[in-house]
Formats: C-alpha cells, structure tokens, sequence
C-alpha cells in the first residue's frame, strides 16, 4: 500500500509529516515488543548476572577504554538500569538483587507469559532469543553479530538484522521518515545528488519506491551516492535496487566510506565541498566514533540551502529505551563513541537534546524533530532535518 505525503510545489521541509504512521495502533505494536523483550531480558539476567543471586554495579563506574571491553559494560550496565528502572530490583548501595518477581516472570512459559498479548512465533521473539543465545558470548567481551553467526549461522544472522533494520515496527517512522524527506526534495524537479552514508540494505529507497509518484520524480536525480562500510551489505543492496528499480542504477554508485573519515575521500564527487544537495543518514549517525566531526563534514558537503536528515532511537529512561537497543548494545561498534558533553552524553543512542546541541553546534541552527518531546516514550525512533544555511 502507497504511502501518503503532502503534496507541495516546491521542496519544502515543514510539508513533512509522519502522523499517518505514529498512531495509537503504532504504540500497540511498540508495547507488544516490550512485552516480549521483558520476558527475554529477565531470563538472561537470570542466568548470566544473578545466578548467585545478587550482582555488583557502580552507575558512575567509568567505562573501560577498548571496544572489546566498553561493549560488555555497557551491556551489563544497561541491563541492570533497565531492571532497576522496571522495579525489578532491589538495591543495598552498589549490591543488586532480584525481586520474585523478575525471578517468576524469568521461569515463566513463553505460552503463558505472551498469551492474549503475542505470540512465541514472533519475528521479534525469534529475534530476542537469537540475542539471548549469545548474551553469554556478548558478557564475556564477544560482538553479538559474530557471535550469533557463529552460533545459528551467517544466512540467519543477517535475516534477524535486516527485519530489525527495516521491517520491525519501531523503524517504521524512520524509514517513512526519510523517504519522504527524499521524495520531497524531488518535488521541485530540479536535479539533486543525494549521499547517503551507512545505506546498509537499502531501506531508504525501499520505502520511497511505496510512495505514489516517487518512480516519475526520481528521474530527477542526478547522482545517489549509496555508501557503507560493508561490502555485503551493498552487494545486497544493489541486487535490492536490480529487482525493484533498474531504472536507478544509472544514476547510482555504491562506495565504501567510513563516515568517521568523510574528509579523506576528496576522489569521491559527491563528498567534496558543496557537492550534495541532501544526506541521508538512516539509523547510522549513532554509530560513528565523533558526532561532531562527522557533522561539520556534512555541513561542508552540502550545498546552501541543502539538507540533511538523518533517523535514530531518542533515548529516554532506561525501563521503556532498552528493548529498542537490545541488539545494538551488544556490538562492540556501538560503544565506541568519544564523549562531548553536553553535545554527546551517551554512548550509542543520544536523547534528542543531545541530538538538537550537536545539529546547532555543528552549523545547523534550523532543523525539525520527529516526534514531538511529549511522545518519545512512546515512540522513541525519529529523527530529524536540518537545512544549511
């Protein structure tokens, strides 16, 4: 089913809007998720962290310094404040015990734990017990990918992160989000290059190719930069954009890039000083080592008056935030993060705050935020655009 997008004379950032998608039914499917997670997370805490009973935790104990190590802390680190948070836990100074009440959800059946609610045959169950597989692994300083491929396979693996990047509920508004944001950039008819950095599976072509008239208006692009840092992925991505739409292949290239190092790929047209008239960053910006580096790059990459959109969690307390980063958190990528307070507070996903001071420090005073503040515990995936001035 086509999605509906405002439609507009000229490329116009306040014509966006993603009230179609953020709808009471959309916060069902959210809460069913943290319904099946509560039930996962509270049986690897179970077996990996309370096993004796009680477990040891500092909230203000610094990280360790390596990926290798930071990944494990921050996993734990996370599960345990997501409990706390929960009222799962009762704490004497730095000592943390389960309540019976963790301890009997954690024994519970699936059959019965998700009756009238879910099911055991969910693609986001199967997904939290691919994760819970490897927690073990991921605790002892292991990448949960790796890991998980060694444990059910590459094939698998990558079926679980592709349904986590692009199909499960929570990414719909991101997505939706961008998509839109491209094909609104495409109304005026001029013809625009677009990077997109960190493209993975294609996600963002995929949900335009669903917008009626996105087919026609994409005749306007000039050149589409499709970069990541993997080249498996891209291989998948171009096979993506055979099947569904050839007419595209022209017009675009697939490079590899590391978005912590745009400055060096002065070989690359669309990277050079305003060279873009949109970037498109779709779930990625995370993930890179120095946000504000990475920022002041784009704002030299685009063109006055181009923007740059760019989706991710908005994290709020931990009780209703970590099902959404379960996964994430156990990569040994997504906690290496520089810190830059109060631009960058948080390792992996920033709060919106965090995301609003990086976008106005970086050259980006006027920018939009999806969704509103008043609805991030409910839907806490977004994102946001920002115009060059």
């Amino acid at each position: 089913m086509t999605q509906p997008v405002q439609e507009a004379t000229r490329a116009d950032i306040s014509a966006i809007d993603i009230s179609d998608i953020c709808t009471p039914e959309y916060t069902v499917k959210l809460e069913r998720i943290r319904h099946e997670a509560a039930l996962v997370l509270s049986r690897i805490a179970m077996r990996h962290l309370f096993a004796t009973g009680e477990a040891v935790h500092d909230p203000e104990a610094p990280p360790p310094s390596t990926g290798s190590e930071r990944q494990p802390h921050f996993f734990r680190k996370r599960l345990i404040e997501y409990l706390a948070d929960r009222g799962d836990l009762v704490r004497d100074g730095y000592v943390y015990r389960p309540t019976p009440e963790l301890e009997r959800r954690a024994q519970t059946p699936e059959d019965a734990y998700l009756a009238g609610v879910s099911s055991p045959d969910t693609a986001t169950m199967v997904a939290l017990r691919a994760v819970e597989s490897v927690a073990g692994d991921v605790l002892r300083g292991r990448d949960g990918l790796a890991a998980m491929e060694e444990r059910i396979g590459v094939a698998e693996t990558w079926r679980i992160w592709e349904y986590l990047m692009v199909d499960v509920a929570p990414k719909q508004t991101c997505n939706s989000l961008v998509a839109r944001v491209l094909d609104q950039r495409l109304r005026a008819g001029d013809p625009i290059v677009v990077f997109e950095g960190g493209a993975g599976v294609g996600a963002t072509i995929r949900a335009a190719l669903q917008i009626e008239g996105f087919r026609e208006r994409a005749r306007a692009i000039r050149h589409y930069g499709f970069t990541d840092i993997s080249r498996e992925l891209m291989r998948g991505a171009r096979q993506m954009l055979q099947e569904e739409a050839p007419e595209l292949l022209a017009v675009t290239s697939f490079d590899r890039v590391d978005l912590d190092d745009l400055d060096s790929y002065d070989d690359v047209p669309y990277l050079r000083d305003g060279s873009a008239d949109l970037i498109i960053l779709e779930n990625v910006l995370h993930d890179v080592e120095n946000l504000h580096e990475v920022l002041r790059s784009c704002h030299r990459i685009l063109k006055p008056g181009g923007w740059l959109t760019f989706t991710s969690g908005n994290r709020t307390r931990p009780g209703v935030f970590f099902p959404c980063e379960v996964l994430q958190t156990s990569l040994h990528s997504y906690n290496r993060a520089v810190l830059d307070p109060p631009r960058r507070v948080n390792v992996g996903y920033l709060t919106q705050q965090e995301w609003a001071y990086s976008l106005t420090d970086a050259g980006f005073p006027s920018f939009r935020a999806f969704p509103g503040e008043n609805d991030l515990e409910f839907w806490p995936f977004g994102g946001f655009i920002a115009e060059r001035p």
